[in-house]
């Protein structure tokens, strides 16, 4: 199982932000947004309370910068869960 089992090869994504007030987060309200061109799994499996969990790498093309970049899945959310969040918040 992965923690990001819903990112697929040329998903639109960007890093993940978030906004709590007890933990004084942040919340990016401008995200630079890549294409996953490639997803590498890990060796290794974690454990996330009671189950297991296998994390992955994605390598990403960045669409403002063009530039490549490998990130773990954990900072990696879909553009589109990333918008509903913001959209959600400024009304």
């Amino acid at each position: 199982m992965s923690y990001c089992s819903d990112i697929k090869i040329g998903d639109l994504v960007c890093i993940k932000s978030n906004w709590e007030e007890e933990t004084f987060g942040w919340e990016s309200l401008e995200v630079e947004s890549g294409i996953v061109i490639e997803i590498i799994e890990t060796h290794q499996e974690f454990y996330l309370y009671d189950y297991k969990v296998r994390c992955y790498d994605y390598v990403i093309y960045w669409t403002t910068t063009n530039n490549t970049e490998t990130l773990p899945d954990i900072i990696i959310e879909k553009y589109d869960s990333w918008k509903r969040r913001i959209d959600e918040r400024l009304r």
